[in-house]
């Protein structure tokens, strides 16, 4: 079965992450991403730590199912090449710091000449305008500066990190969903166009909550740990041997009562400080010790088991380890097994995306450094292997 992105061709300038991250939710969505890197160099990417075999498993797992081919896009040869390619691809994208490939004519404007179809989309750390545009931005940066971290970890502690590259993550989603509807709107206008995306903008977008509720009380939000705003109990709590999540969100009056009964506390489904999530929000200090108390008192399984009887939204908090052994997960196929050189078969994390009338998922191996250079260049180019052998003796592939 195809993909559904079959016989969509993309042309991938990106390095690390964010972008890779991009190319690698469009290959593994079917379309043939060609991943264009320096002659002896590659993606940085690639010398990441935890090596299997000459790549990084960070490398690995985030350009599966790509074709690389080395070209030096910045020398004139090579750039004369990539105008030659570029009629036969649907999309380019590129995450240099703006302006960079407008130096060399490799901005949109320069291209959309060469093919008006193209779908042109560059992300950075900040946009292409605006007074940080000029500033290079990895992950950590702007989680910070779109207030991601003042409101992650425990009260009064220091700015956390979340455990996941969400700053090159998100932005590389919402660039895959910004080439699709480009591509959805070419079909009607004939035209390609050019896509921005910012890893600070992408993750405003995502503290749309923290956002609603400074506007709405004038409240500068903070750090709740894993608490809700505006629901409890709604936390991780930690039981005799370890830690386990409680989410109630609903006014269901018969759902709390389940809880209480549940975890032993009938008591507090009828005292009137948590009658409804605004209460127990209002007393959340009060009730969350008190529950405390009680799951320290048992296994994490035993309140599990309970709660899942009463009907009562919860889940353990799962080490790396443990996810990779739950069954569900096992289930829906969410860890995929891909070929690898050095490894025999080495497991990724698999696309959520699932069709009923497409095939979706790793499309094989991440490749090696210039794996595909002759076969691109003589299929798309029309190169002979003599050809090819020239440029590659002048360090241009």
């Amino acid at each position: 079965m195809k993909g559904p992105l079959e016989g969509v061709r993309v042309l991938d300038l990106s390095r690390i992450l964010s972008g890779p991250f991009c190319t690698m939710v469009l290959a593994d969505l079917g379309a043939e991403v060609v991943k264009v890197e320096r002659p002896g160099q590659g993606d940085p990417a690639r010398g990441l730590t935890a090596r299997v075999g000459d790549d990084s498993a960070f490398f690995i797992s985030v350009n599966r199912g790509k074709k690389s081919i080395t070209l030096d896009i910045f020398s004139e040869e090579g750039k004369t090449i990539l105008l030659r390619l570029l009629p036969q691809f649907d999309v380019l994208v590129e995450n240099f710091l703006p302006g960079t490939l407008a130096k060399v004519g490799l901005d949109y404007s320069s291209l959309k000449t060469v093919n008006a179809r193209l779908v042109y989309t560059s992300l950075s750390g900040f946009g292409q305008k605006g007074p940080y545009a000029q500033r290079p931005a990895l992950d950590i940066i702007v989680q910070a500066m779109s207030g991601l971290m003042s409101v992650t970890g425990e009260p009064g502690g220091p700015p956390l990190r979340p455990g996941a590259s969400l700053g090159d993550s998100i932005p590389g989603l919402f660039a895959a969903v910004g080439i699709l509807a480009a591509m959805h709107q070419r079909e009607h206008t004939g035209q390609g166009q050019y896509v921005d995306i910012a890893m600070l903008d992408s993750l405003v977008t995502m503290m749309e909550n923290s956002f609603s509720r400074y506007f709405a009380t004038g409240e500068t939000p903070g750090a709740l740990g894993s608490r809700h705003p505006g629901a409890a109990p709604f936390q991780a709590f930690l039981a005799s041997d370890g830690w386990f999540v409680v989410a109630i969100l609903s006014e269901d009056t018969a759902l709390w009562r389940r809880f209480c009964e549940a975890v032993g506390l009938p008591r507090l489904a009828d005292d009137l400080r948590f009658q409804d999530n605004r209460s127990r929000t209002q007393h959340v200090d009060t009730l969350a010790a008190t529950l405390e108390e009680a799951f320290a008192l048992a296994p994490r399984q035993q309140w599990l088991e309970a709660l899942e009887k009463a009907g009562v939204p919860c889940g353990p908090v799962s080490t790396i380890a443990e996810v990779a052994k739950d069954p569900q997960v096992q289930h829906r196929g969410m860890l995929a097994a891909i070929p690898h050189p050095a490894a025999g078969v080495w497991l990724v994390a698999n696309t959520p995306f699932k069709f009923s009338g497409g095939a979706t998922g790793p499309q094989g191996p991440s490749p090696a450094l210039g794996e595909h250079t002759e076969e691109v260049m003589e299929r798309l180019l029309g190169l002979s292997r003599e050809e090819i052998g020239q440029l590659q003796a002048r360090g241009i592939v």
